[in-house]
């Protein structure tokens, strides 16, 4: 048995910031403004930490799997920091010629909804964390007087 979760309120509000599979971190500020320990040393693998999350619901982070590959690792393997990702220099998946299939790139800054859709045409999946019941609310409401 599965479960899907409607991610539609919030496909376009974040974007993708960090990878470390099978996780993807989506921000919700500008991708200039969000950083993370040592994000300017590479290989970013062994250098950088997580997002940071300073705000309430600033970071969404989703599984994924399928034959997708990272920076570090495939034909043109490269030791990247993740500001030179965040910059765009590379892809923070891509799929590489041998898998077959059309060749897909996600790169940072790729909206949940263009994620999922890539990562789909890809022939993997993406997946919210267990006890996901409602998304984050991205307005604050006025809370009432008592």
């Amino acid at each position: 048995m599965t479960t899907r979760v409607d991610l539609t309120p919030v496909q376009e509000t974040y974007r993708l910031c960090y990878v470390h599979a099978p996780w993807a971190y989506f921000t919700r500020v500008p991708l200039d403004q969000q950083w993370g320990d040592r994000w300017e040393r590479s290989p970013y693998t062994s250098e950088a930490g997580l997002p940071y999350g300073g705000e309430p619901d600033q970071i969404l982070k989703v599984a994924f799997d399928g034959p997708l590959l990272t920076p570090e690792t495939g034909e043109h393997a490269h030791p990247y920091s993740v500001q030179e990702i965040n910059d765009r220099s590379a892809p923070w998946l891509r799929t590489d010629s041998y898998f077959g299939g059309p060749p897909v790139h996600i790169m940072a800054g790729a909206t949940l909804q263009r994620f999922t859709e890539l990562v789909e045409l890809a022939g993997g999946s993406v997946y919210a964390p267990v006890g996901w019941r409602q998304l984050p609310e991205l307005v604050s409401k006025p809370t009432a007087a008592c």
